[in-house]
């Protein structure tokens, strides 16, 4: 089938996000006399909230202050350092052009989520940006995701939900969707292969094939 709806995380999947996140771990690391990470241990530490992050590299008496100064750096440095992933402005304004509904459901906050995607001239083409900091919980509940629908108007057997992390397909299971996934972001393609989502694509303009044209119909 086609579908007429997409729901899409955000890093790794639209936006390459990581030297931005690298960026303001690195600021808080240093802050706190800490080691450093690289950028590519950055990329397999994201993808399931702030806290997490932040909790898998300073101890717990010291990760209130530390999502603060994250939080302080990552507003003011992160678009400047902040790309599009391959394709992803692409897909995004072809899929607007064929009336297809999109969402963004992603474990950043939706204030960041939405100052990027801002930033690059996409975030009107979104009909809900969700993120924990507006009441939801965490990825892989799918709480995002059934907002997204609601709002969206169109029933989950008509909804894509499109990621690139283990965790993308356990949010897009609990919420009763297909799920299309690209291997470019925090997860290996075996670690994708392994929960034998739906669709396991090579770039993310192929994900173009597996929606309709709205418009025509």
């Amino acid at each position: 089938m086609t579908f007429r709806a997409g729901v899409f995380d955000l890093d790794g999947t639209l936006l390459d996000s990581y030297a931005g996140i690298h960026d303001s771990l690195s600021t808080v690391l240093e802050h706190f006399g800490r080691p450093p990470v690289t950028v590519e241990e950055t990329r397999r530490l994201v993808g399931h909230g702030l806290e997490t992050l932040i909790a898998q590299v300073l101890p717990e008496e010291l990760r209130a202050e530390a999502v603060e100064r994250f939080r302080f750096r990552y507003k003011v440095n992160a678009p400047k350092l902040t790309r599009l992933m391959p394709g992803a402005e692409l897909v995004v304004s072809e899929l607007w052009r064929r009336g297809v509904r999109l969402s963004i459901a992603s474990n950043k906050p939706a204030v960041f989520s939405r100052q990027l995607l801002d930033g690059f001239g996409l975030a009107d083409l979104f009909a809900f940006v969700g993120g924990p900091d507006l009441g939801f919980p965490v990825k892989p509940a799918p709480g995002m995701v059934l907002a997204a629908l609601e709002l969206m108007g169109v029933p989950a057997a008509e909804t894509l939900y499109v990621g690139d992390m283990t965790v993308d397909v356990a949010t897009a299971r609990a919420a009763g969707l297909a799920v299309a996934v690209v291997p470019l972001g925090s997860s290996t393609r075996e670690e994708l292969e392994a929960l034998r989502p739906d669709h396991l694509l090579p770039a993310l303009v192929d994900v173009l094939g597996l929606f309709g044209d709205v418009r025509r119909g």
